[in-house]
């Protein structure tokens, strides 16, 4: 924790030692795939800058948001004792991204002592889920929003890969929706590029890994973007992909044979054919992070425009076909 505060450079991005004491109304929301999510009252706060204007001046002042709400969560390997270098990995993998990508906060790390676990507490998204944000929001929500929120997890993607890292468990569940923007989160797999291991086992959500990792070869950040296609086809119909299957050996052949999730109805043409691209069979033939923000970018640039060309047509079709579209529960 130390090297890391020692890299920050502002006040407010500062992670600390949290005394448990510290936290009150710690409720539990969730199980994620390797540890406990609470939500909690940081009594002492979030740090901030404030700015103070006096006359014709003004300055800068430290400051805490006290009684934060913060989201907490239980960090593997340590508990058990059995493995605490995952503990070490995983907490250091975190911290490593946040020096790179820093979109969502994280604030430092805590110990229960009476559950003899430590957690680390980051910023609380009060939409969930992208995965619960969808069932809830669904035929509220325009293609635009959604191209926006593809665009912050393709951003956070490029981010943690140009950090040397590989995320290894991207999926719907793992991204956080917080005021109108996503966030990639839950580093627990990652791993530096590179990284290999005889003993890696295939813990990510079946319908979400990429074939030839299912097959048994090595995550990759080619694997990362076959995940955020299988991302892209979800949001366009707002159901978990391949739901009604078993997820069993059976779906595993089947990906590995080429099944992949369908699209709504009245997909755009140029989303189904990027979203296709990133689940190619072949990783090679999969864009990278970068390519895929840029291509987003672009297609929300065009929805501003005034003229209505066949890209911003198509959305804007998608949209009106959208209402149609059964409510899911």
């Amino acid at each position: 924790m130390k090297a890391v505060q020692f890299k920050t450079l502002a006040y407010e991005d500062a992670i600390e030692w949290i005394p448990f004491d510290r936290l009150d109304n710690i409720i539990k929301i969730g199980e994620g795939g390797f540890g406990s999510i609470y939500k909690a009252t940081w009594l002492d706060g979030i740090r901030r800058i404030e700015k103070i204007i006096k006359n014709d001046n003004f300055s800068y002042k430290r400051s805490r948001e006290q009684n934060s709400i913060v989201a907490l969560k239980t960090l593997p390997g340590f508990k058990t004792n059995q493995n605490s270098a995952d503990f070490l990995s995983v907490f250091k993998n975190h911290m490593q991204c946040k020096l790179y990508c820093n979109r969502l906060q994280i604030y430092g790390l805590t110990y229960n002592l009476k559950a003899n676990e430590y957690l680390m507490a980051f910023q609380y998204a009060d939409g969930g889920n992208i995965c619960k944000f969808l069932k809830s929001n669904f035929n509220k929500l325009t293609w635009e929003f959604k191209l926006k929120q593809l665009r912050d997890i393709s951003k956070d993607l490029d981010q943690i890969h140009n950090a040397g890292y590989i995320h290894a468990n991207l999926h719907s569940g793992n991204i956080l929706h917080n005021r109108g923007t996503s966030y990639v989160s839950d580093l627990g797999l990652s791993k530096k590029a590179g990284e290999n291991n005889a003993e890696d086992i295939v813990f990510g959500v079946i319908p979400y890994v990429a074939p030839e990792v299912l097959s048994g070869k090595q995550f990759t950040k080619r694997a990362d973007i076959y995940s955020f296609g299988i991302i892209m086809a979800e949001i366009t119909t707002g159901q978990r992909p391949f739901d009604g299957y078993k997820f069993d050996l059976n779906l595993v052949i089947e990906i590995c044979n080429g099944l992949r999730p369908k699209f709504a109805p009245e997909t755009p043409d140029c989303y189904i054919e990027l979203a296709n691209h990133c689940m190619n069979t072949d990783p090679l033939k999969r864009p990278i992070a970068w390519t895929v923000y840029c291509t987003i970018d672009d297609w929300i640039k065009q929805l501003a425009l005034d003229d209505e060309h066949e890209i911003k047509k198509q959305f804007l079709n998608a949209d009106k076909a959208i209402k149609t579209l059964p409510i899911i529960s």
